[in-house]
């Protein structure tokens, strides 16, 4: 088995990397599994609840219940073989506990939580994203405002270290995506292009 994680801020574009990841992993036979995280389990619709809350209670629970659902997909992955796992959001997850706690956070889910083959933090400028967020059409989340992803992305980056490679998403298109193509094949999780 083989583990992906693509992570990043809200609005940053994962989901849209990591389909593309499948989509190009599946064109070449690997079976995929793709797992976003708040997911669809108890846990996630829990975590999901929260996040559109307000306030220091909310916050507790959506992170207490997003940190659940995360677990329980890595207890669910030792029962996998021979599929590439895609999961969408991991330990970026921590950037978002209050300031002091995020490097504790992440060292701790670092040290105990299976590190993927392949980590991709999708950076992206704030306004950016709140333009992207905002052309959803859907309620914003308790993080999803320009303050709240400034601050996000600046630990987020201290987080990124050199374990994670940086991908800038900041701009439309595909040349984002060339570089995580890139990436795959020179990790020997796609052929060499011809």
């Amino acid at each position: 088995m083989r583990l992906i994680v693509v992570d990043g801020l809200d609005g940053s574009g994962k989901d849209t990397h990591a389909e593309r990841i499948r989509t190009l992993l599946e064109s070449e036979g690997t079976r995929v599994i793709l797992v976003s995280h708040p997911s669809k389990r108890f846990f996630g619709r829990m975590s999901k609840r929260f996040l559109r809350g307000t306030g220091s209670v909310a916050r507790f629970f959506a992170t207490l219940f997003f940190t659940a659902d995360i677990l329980w997909s890595v207890r669910w992955l030792k029962g996998v073989e021979g599929e590439t796992v895609i999961f969408v959001r991991y330990l970026m997850g921590t950037a978002y506990l209050p300031r002091h706690l995020a490097p504790f956070g992440y060292r701790f889910f670092r040290k105990y939580l299976p590190f993927p083959d392949l980590a991709l933090f999708i950076d992206i400028e704030p306004k950016v994203a709140m333009r992207r967020i905002a052309a959803r059409g859907l309620a914003h989340e308790m993080f999803e405002t320009l303050d709240k992803l400034e601050a996000m992305r600046k630990v987020a980056q201290q987080l990124a270290s050199s374990e994670w490679v940086t991908v800038d998403n900041s701009e439309d298109g595909k040349g984002p995506f060339r570089e995580v193509e890139r990436l795959l094949r020179e990790r020997s999780m796609l052929r060499p292009a011809v």
